[in-house]
C-alpha cells in the first residue's frame, strides 16, 4: 500500500478516485472481510473498546482532505492503545457530482463576516452529508440575502442546518432565467437556493396557518344585513371599535415566533383573539350584533383599509387575507387625526339625529406599535395630548384607549404610556399593555381587550328598569396625577370625629347575612388614637362601577393641626351621580362577594395544609396559601343633615396589577 502522500486525492482527477480503508501497519495480516461504511462504531469483544472511523472530517485546517483519523476509547481504567480486528479492507469509490450543477462563484459573492466553509471540497450533496459537521456547509451570501437574514433574525448557521437535517423539495423555478430551485425545510424556517444548493436566495420564518372561517349563504345574509343597519340605522349600533396597527418599517422585523414578521403577528393574534374571540362568546350566532370595526394602518399618513365594517366572521376572513406592507415611517399624530375626525363625526350625527347620550355607542381605539414615533419634533407631544382631550371630552366615559407595544424594551413606549394616561386622567378609560415579542403576550393583550368589550356591551345591553327612563350620569372628576410627585401636596378632605360629624368603620359578617340577621359590625377605627380621616379628592383608579382614592386615618391634636397616622389605604365610592352610598344600598353586594372570596381562600389552604401529598418532608417548607383581602366601610355622617356617606376601605397594595374580567 502506497502511503498517504502518493495516494491520488479524492475527486481530483478526471476519473473515478476512490478511499481506501485500509491500515499503514505492515505487520498486518486480513483473514476476514467485512465492509464498514463510511463512519461506524464497531464494538470489541469483552473490553467494550470501540472504533470510529471519520473519514469526511475535514473541519480542521491542519488536516489534509483524504487523511483517515481513527479514535480509539477503552472503557478500562488503566491503559489505552488502538487494536485493529483482522478484517480485509474493501474500497469504496465515489463518484463526482456532476459537473454541470458545481458552481464557481465569485469572490463578493461570498460572506467574509460570517464564519463557515465556502467550498465544498468533497463534492457529496450536502442533504445526504449527516456526518459532516454542520458549520462545513457552503453558504454563499447576497447582499438581499444578508440583510433579509438580519432583519429576520435568522443566522448563517440556521441555513447550515437546514440543508443538513431539513426536508427538501423543489421551489419555484427564478421568473427571469427560469432556473430550477431548491427548497430545506426545518423548524420552522424555509430556505431556498440555487441548484447547487450552495447560493443563498432567501430565507424566512415559516408561519403558522390560521384556517378561515366557512362562509355559508347564512353567514352572507347576515352580513349584509348588518352592513344595512350599520347604514340605515346607525343608532342601532352598540360599540364601534377603531383599529391603528403600525406599519411602518421596522415592523417587517421577524422576532415573533410563529410569524413572518410583526405585522403578521398584529393581524394573526387580531383575528383570533380579539375578533374570533368575542364572536365564539356570543350566546347565539343568528343574533344580529350591531358592531363596526374601522382599521387604519399607519405610515407616514393614516390610511383605512376597513370602514364600518360588521364585527363578523366575513371581517375575520378579510384580516387574514390582507396583504399587509410594512414600510415608511410611522406618525402618530396623523393617524390619531384621522380618527378623531372619524369618531367625532359619527359622534355628532347621532346627536343631531336625536340619541341621547346614554344610548350612544362604546367609542375604542386599539393603537398597536413596536416602538417611540417618527413625528418626535417639538410640539408633536403636545398635538397628541389635545387630540386625545378633545375626544375624551366629547365621549367621556364611552371612550377607551388600548395601547399595546410590540417589543422587548418596554422603555422604547414611554409615548403609548403617555396617551393612556392622557386619556384616564380627563375621564376615559386608557391602559397600556406591553406585549413583548412573545406570540403568547400579543394573543393575551388582544383577548384582555376583547374581554373588557364585551363586559362593556354586557353593560349596555343589559336588563334595565324600564320605569327608569334616565340613564346613569357620572360624576365630574380631575384623575390624580401619576407618577413620583416631590414637593406637592395632593388636594384632599379631611374630616374628624366631633360635633360636626360621626365616623365609623363596619366589617361585613357573613355568617350574620346567611342567618338573614344584621350583618355590619362596628369594630373602630384601625389605628389607636384616630379620630379622623383624611380622603384626596383627585381618583388615582376608575372602573366601570367605582372610583378609588387615596385614604388615611388621622389624628388631630388640641391645636388643630392633622397628622397621618396608620398605613395607606384605598377608598372606593360610586363612580354615578345621585346613586346613595350608604353601606346597606351601594357597598353591601360588594362587601358579600369579597367575604365569599375570603371565607372560600381560607378554606382552600385548610385543604392544602391537610393534604398528605404536599407535606413537606422536613418540614422547612410549606405551600402557598392564597390571600383575600377583607374590605371595611367607613361611613361619615353629617350630623346636622344626617345624611350618610360610605366608603369602601381596602388596604393599598403597591405594584402593577392587571385586571381580568372573567
Amino acid at each position: 500500500m502506497a502511503p498517504p502522500s502518493d495516494r491520488k486525492r479524492p475527486f481530483g482527477g478526471e476519473t473515478e478516485s476512490f478511499i481506501p480503508i485500509s491500515s499503514s501497519s505492515s505487520s498486518f495480516q486480513p483473514r476476514t472481510k467485512a465492509r464498514l461504511p463510511l463512519t461506524e462504531k464497531t464494538s470489541r469483544d469483552n473490553n467494550s473498546q470501540k472504533v470510529i472511523i471519520d473519514l469526511l472530517n475535514d473541519s480542521d485546517d491542519n488536516q489534509s482532505d483524504d487523511e483517515i483519523e481513527f479514535v480509539k476509547e477503552m472503557k478500562t481504567k488503566t491503559k489505552k492503545g488502538v487494536q485493529f480486528s483482522e478484517i480485509e479492507h474493501e474500497v469504496f469509490y465515489f463518484k463526482r457530482y456532476p459537473i454541470e450543477l458545481q458552481s464557481s462563484p465569485p469572490l463578493a459573492a461570498i460572506d467574509e463576516n460570517e464564519q463557515g466553509s465556502i467550498n465544498n471540497p468533497s463534492g457529496i450533496h450536502p442533504s445526504s452529508e449527516h456526518s459532516r459537521a454542520t458549520a462545513d456547509f457552503a453558504v454563499l451570501s447576497s447582499h438581499h440575502g444578508r440583510a433579509r437574514r438580519k432583519l429576520r433574525h435568522i443566522s448563517k448557521y440556521d441555513l447550515r442546518a437546514a440543508v443538513k437535517y431539513g426536508r427538501k423539495v423543489p421551489a419555484n423555478p427564478c421568473q427571469r432565467t427560469r432556473e430550477p430551485r431548491w427548497k430545506f425545510m426545518h423548524n420552522g424556517l424555509i430556505y431556498i437556493t440555487d441548484t447547487t444548493c450552495t447560493r443563498e436566495i432567501t430565507s424566512y420564518k415559516e408561519a403558522i396557518t390560521i384556517e378561515p372561517y366557512p362562509v355559508s349563504i347564512a353567514t352572507m345574509e347576515h352580513h349584509t344585513e348588518l352592513k344595512r343597519i350599520l347604514k340605515e340605522e346607525p343608532y342601532l349600533c352598540t360599540g364601534h371599535t377603531y383599529i391603528i396597527i403600525d406599519q411602518s418599517g421596522s415592523m417587517r422585523n421577524s422576532d415573533v415566533d410563529g410569524f413572518k414578521s410583526r405585522s403578521h403577528a398584529a393581524y394573526g393574534t387580531l383575528s383570533l383573539e380579539f375578533i374570533a374571540e368575542q364572536l365564539s362568546q356570543r350566546p347565539n350566532q343568528d343574533d344580529l350584533f350591531a358592531e363596526s370595526v374601522t382599521v387604519i394602518e399607519m405610515r407616514e399618513e393614516g390610511e383605512v383599509v376597513f370602514e364600518r365594517a360588521p364585527f363578523d366572521w366575513i371581517l375575520f376572513n378579510r384580516l387574514l387575507k390582507r396583504k399587509n406592507v410594512a414600510k415608511y415611517a410611522g406618525n402618530y399624530n396623523e393617524s390619531l387625526t384621522l380618527v378623531s375626525e372619524m369618531i367625532l363625526k359619527e359622534h355628532n350625527n347621532l346627536l343631531e339625529d336625536g340619541t341621547e347620550q346614554g344610548e350612544l355607542p362604546n367609542f375604542s381605539l386599539v393603537f398597536l406599535s413596536d416602538g417611540k414615533p417618527s413625528d418626535s419634533k417639538p410640539g408633536c407631544t403636545q398635538k397628541r395630548t389635545e387630540i386625545l382631550q378633545n375626544m375624551v371630552d366629547s365621549l367621556k366615559e364611552k371612550f377607551s384607549l388600548f395601547a399595546i407595544g410590540i417589543g422587548a424594551r418596554e422603555a422604547e413606549f414611554e409615548v403609548l404610556q403617555s396617551m393612556a394616561n392622557t386619556v384616564t386622567e380627563n375621564g376615559g378609560s386608557g391602559q397600556f399593555i406591553h406585549a413583548g415579542l412573545s406570540t403568547v403576550k400579543l394573543s393575551q393583550s388582544f383577548s384582555q381587550i376583547s374581554t373588557t368589550l364585551t363586559s362593556h356591551r354586557t353593560t349596555l345591553l343589559g336588563d334595565e328598569n324600564p320605569q327608569d327612563s334616565n340613564p346613569k350620569q357620572t360624576k365630574t372628576f380631575t384623575m390624580r396625577q401619576t407618577g413620583k410627585i416631590v414637593g406637592k401636596t395632593m388636594p384632599s378632605e379631611k374630616i374628624c370625629i366631633g360635633k360636626s360629624h360621626t365616623i365609623n368603620r363596619y366589617r361585613f359578617d357573613n355568617a350574620l347575612f346567611k342567618r338573614k340577621t344584621y350583618p355590619w359590625n362596628d369594630v373602630g377605627l384601625a389605628t389607636h388614637g384616630a379620630n379622623g380621616v383624611e380622603i384626596e379628592t383627585k381618583p388615582f383608579g376608575k372602573g366601570s362601577e367605582r372610583l378609588a382614592y387615596r385614604f388615611h386615618e388621622i389624628k388631630q391634636g388640641e391645636n388643630g393641626d392633622c397628622k397621618r397616622v396608620g398605613k395607606t389605604h384605598v377608598a372606593k365610592n360610586s363612580v354615578h351621580l345621585l346613586e346613595s352610598e350608604t353601606k346597606e344600598a351601594f357597598h353591601e353586594d360588594f362587601c358579600l362577594v369579597q367575604s365569599t372570596a375570603y371565607d372560600l381562600a381560607e378554606q382552600f389552604n385548610d385543604a392544602v395544609r391537610e393534604s398528605p401529598l404536599l407535606k413537606s418532608i422536613t418540614g422547612e417548607t410549606r405551600p402557598p396559601e392564597l390571600k383575600f383581602m377583607l374590605c371595611h366601610v367607613y361611613t361619615i355622617t353629617d350630623n346636622k343633615t344626617k345624611k350618610e356617606k360610605g366608603y369602601l376601605v381596602e388596604k393599598m397594595l403597591n405594584g402593577k396589577f392587571t385586571k381580568y374580567n372573567r
